[in-house]
């Protein structure tokens, strides 16, 4: 076993993890990997942004600074802890919690 491997499995052993597949539910919290595309609505306490170009996040963030640091990682990747408000006619989900990584970038 490599040493990334043995990393992960004793990041998701302590954090209690497990990697499943099922069929998603409304009202249940999922994680969603994936980029901010767009923003349908950015007025304090009434965030409103498509996720991956198709599922419709909404958050409510009240302070406009936030919101800035949200747009300012837009097409960035991160994980969107969501509870899934309706899946029909479209994906749309409630966003509590955004990670974003640190960038990859580096100077050559």
């Amino acid at each position: 076993m490599s040493d990334v491997e043995s990393e992960s499995k004793n990041l998701f052993e302590e954090l209690g993890l497990e990697v499943t597949r099922g069929e998603v539910e409304v009202g249940n919290t999922y994680p969603i990997f994936g980029m901010i595309t767009e923003f349908k609505c950015d007025e304090p306490g009434d965030v409103v942004a498509k996720i991956n170009h198709n599922i419709t996040a909404r958050m409510n963030v009240n302070d406009q600074a936030r919101i800035d640091v949200l747009k300012g990682k837009a097409f960035e990747t991160g994980i969107f802890i969501s509870r899934v408000l309706s899946l029909e006619p479209q994906v749309e989900v409630e966003c509590h919690k955004v990670i974003f990584g640190k960038p990859q970038a580096f100077n050559a």
